[in-house]
């Protein structure tokens, strides 16, 4: 069977989840907050050992979307971008890839100029 060869992602998949609800607050806080730097950089580890074992967390918050994107998205109209500007302006959850394959597509939602 081919099955035995599957690997499971699950526990990766909440951690993936987990990074980006954790760093959504982190952005949140005040920079002075006390222990912040720390916490960031607990996150930045985290990170690090889950790329070293072949997992990658797709950077999209603040970017431009296209169309072509595989992603679930939400459309937020916004009238502090010009119009036809679309901009990721929160991750649902994340994108992530193992071994350069995506295993979990983004869940996204997109700012979308108004005026």
């Amino acid at each position: 069977t081919g099955s035995s060869n599957e690997i499971d992602h699950s526990l990766a998949l909440k951690v993936a989840d987990e990074i980006v609800r954790i760093q959504k607050n982190l952005n949140q806080m005040d920079s002075n907050t006390k222990g912040l730097k720390q916490l960031s950089a607990s996150v930045k580890r985290i990170q690090d050992n889950f790329a070293a074992n072949g997992y990658e967390l797709v950077e999209m918050l603040g970017k431009e979307y296209n169309e072509g994107m595989k992603v679930v998205a939400n459309f937020i109209p916004s009238e502090d971008l010009e119009k036809g500007k679309q901009i990721i302006t929160r991750i649902i959850k994340p994108q992530v890839n193992f071994n350069g394959k995506m295993i979990q597509p983004a869940q996204i939602e997109v700012s979308v100029g108004e005026l």
